[in-house]
This record gives C-alpha cells, structure tokens and sequence, in this order.
C-alpha cells in the first residue's frame, strides 16, 4: 500500500529524467565531447547509466526506505522490528482435541497411533486430516472410547465444528466424530504483519500501566487471541473491569479463557477485580437472493457467493487479495453487521447482476462485548 509521506521522501524519476540530467552533467564537465545522438557511444553509456539509477531509486523507494520504518515494513523486515522491542511473530499451531471412536462389530478393537481422520470436503472443496496421537484398545465391554488427535498441519481452519470430522481414511470397524466442546488445543494461523505491527505500536502504550492498551497489548500476545474487547465502566461494581476475547476459534476454550486470566492476574494491580469472558456471540441469519445471466453455472456462483459472506463472519486469509478492504470490511467483535457490506462483497463476483438481501431486512446492532456469528446461510441463484 502506497504511502504519500513515504513517496515524498524519495520523488519518483522517470528513465528519460535520469538520461537528460546525466547529459547535461556530463555537457559541463566533458565539453570535449560533442555527440550525444542516439547510438552514439558515449550516449548508450549514459543511458545504461540511467537506467541502473531508475532501478537504484525503485528499489530505494519500494524496498529499503518502507522498510526501515514499523509503520510500513513487511515480512522479515517487520520481524527485525518487532524483536528491537523484545516481541516475536506468533508462530502457526495445530489444532488438538479429543474424537471419539464408536464400534460397528463386536470384540476388541484396536485404534493404532497415527490412524487418519478427516472431515468431509467444504465449501471450499477441502478435506481437513487429523491424526490419533495415542494409541487405545476399545475393549468389548466399551462400545465407543476417546482419543485424543492432532491436525496434520498448522492452522486456524482446523478448528472445526463439532460432528464435522466422520470419516477414517483406512479400515476399522468403527465410526468417529468430534462431539460438542471437542479442542483441547486451538490452532492457530502465523500472525499476519497487521497484528504484529498493531502489537508493536502498542509497546509504547503500554509504558502508562494498567491502561486499556496496556492490558491490550499483553492480552494480543498470547497466540490463540486474535482480538478483545475491555469494558472499563465498572461493569460488577466500583472497581471492576471485564475483558471479552475472541480466538481464532471465535469462541476460546476452557483452556485459553485460564491462560488469559492467569496472565491478566499476573499483570494488574491488586486492587482491581478484572474478569477474562469469551465474548458473547450474536447468531445472524441470512438470505440472499443474486440475479445473474442465463449462460452463468449457478452451481459454482451459488458456492463462490457462500464463501464470500462466510469468510466475512471467520477469517480466512485467502480472502484478502479477493475481497477488497477484506481486513475493514469483515465482521469483527463490536462490529454491526451492514447490509452494505454483504451487497458489495458480493457484488464484486463480476458475473453478478444484483443482490436482493431477503433477511435481515436491516443493519444488525452489535454490543461492543458481542461478535456476530453466521448461524444460518441461504442463497438462491436466479438468471
């Protein structure tokens, strides 16, 4: 993203600019010579010359100079930032939970180490793998046992829904799914360069302690946390403070909500009674209807339209160079949900026509301490 202070510090030249300038340095200093037409030695110097210098200034402009300041770094350069203030890029983590292995036949049946599970394929086409990281017997007298699995890779999207993994990749007598409240351990994706800058730039708040930034920052550290909300208005009583979180799961389990506490217990003072919630969802419905021309595949736009809406309610990255403004745009804790947004969003799809919102026939408020949640999706394609 272009930055107009950034821009002002190195002013763009053009090949030809370059060229003119070197010409009449070198018309003062080497009076001797004469020929500078097109083709002529001395000149094919001067534009090699130039040429090297417009690249020089390019990657002066686009590269070094962005680079040197957190406002604007990306990558490794953002991470050598982030590691002068003491901070380091939340790594991806996979996903641990507990699926349960129900029989189909009688007698003693064995579940091996590293038996494969998945879900079925998405929206998006895609196949989620889990692998068992115990092995466990599930005796005749049991008809179904509990066994903790392990995504095969690193990433927030295999914190799926519960009854969502039911398939094995090899044969047992059995039949698995992942029950209600079923991650042990959520996963979580490599913090993009936002979040690191947003928590780099929070450092110097927090040198005021027990600040809203101050718990912010410490908060934002921990790896399944992708946001949160503090309700300082005293919320129990004189005193009081609540601090709603939200984790790549949206909804963080038992095991986040402890971590988070313990840490906010360890940092504020101890006259101040501060409670860690998982923010309260707020179920949105919605149905759409989307105009398209007869020769479009209503199938296919019908599941682009449901990945889009989707992807605004659960982050997925994949999205931010498809949607625009994707970061702004999506549904985040305290954010009504707009009728605008959808629309647009939809509406980018080129081969749509028109989008008729059916439900809900308004903007949704939202509470600052509420995270709106996609409970049900309808879409019907009409040519």
């Amino acid at each position: 993203m272009s930055n107009p202070i950034i821009d002002s510090l190195i002013p763009e030249k053009t090949i030809e600019e370059l060229l003119q300038q070197s010409i009449q340095e070198a018309k003062q200093k080497l009076p001797q010579i004469k020929n500078y037409n097109v083709g002529g030695a001395f000149r094919t110097l001067l534009e090699i010359d130039a040429l090297l210098h417009s690249e020089l200034w390019e990657f002066l402009k686009y590269h070094i100079v962005p680079n040197m300041f957190v406002v604007s770094a990306r990558g490794k350069w953002l991470d050598l930032h982030a590691e002068t203030f003491g901070i380091k890029r939340k790594p991806a983590t996979k996903t641990k939970g507990v699926v349960v292995f129900k029989r189909t036949a009688d007698g003693n049946i064995k579940i091996p180490l590293g038996t494969i599970v998945k879900t079925k394929p998405d929206i998006f086409g895609e196949s989620l793998s889990f692998k068992t990281i115990e092995e466990k017997v599930l005796t005749e007298e049991l008809n179904e046992i509990p066994i903790k699995v392990e995504a095969v890779e690193e990433g927030s999207k295999y914190n799926v829904a519960p009854y969502m993994i039911n398939t094995l990749t090899t044969y047992l007598p059995v039949e698995v799914e992942n029950r209600e409240n079923w991650i042990l351990v959520e996963g979580t994706d490599e913090e993009d360069d936002d979040s690191l800058r947003n928590r780099i730039l929070l450092v110097w708040n927090t040198k005021s302690l027990f600040t809203d930034d101050y718990y912010r920052y410490h908060i934002l550290s921990i790896p399944e946390i992708v946001d949160c909300y503090i309700d300082n208005q005293h919320p129990r009583g004189q005193g009081t403070v609540d601090i709603y979180i939200v984790s790549t799961n949206v909804i963080p389990s038992q095991e986040v909500l402890d971590k988070t506490q313990q840490l906010v217990n360890e940092i504020k003072t101890p006259a101040s009674d501060i409670l860690v919630k998982p923010a309260v969802v707020k179920p949105v419905d919605i149905n759409v209807k989307v105009y398209v021309k007869p020769d479009i595949i209503k199938d296919v736009l019908k599941t682009e339209v449901e990945k889009r809406v989707r992807a605004l309610f659960v982050y997925d990255k994949k999205y931010n160079q498809i949607i625009t403004d994707y970061e702004n745009r999506r549904f985040k804790i305290g954010k009504p949900v707009l009728l605008s947004v959808i629309i647009n969003t939809i509406m980018e799809i080129p081969q749509i026509e028109n989008v008729e919102i059916i439900t809900p026939s308004d903007d949704i408020a939202v509470l600052p301490k509420e995270i709106p949640d996609l409970n049900t999706l309808t879409v019907e394609v009409l040519q």
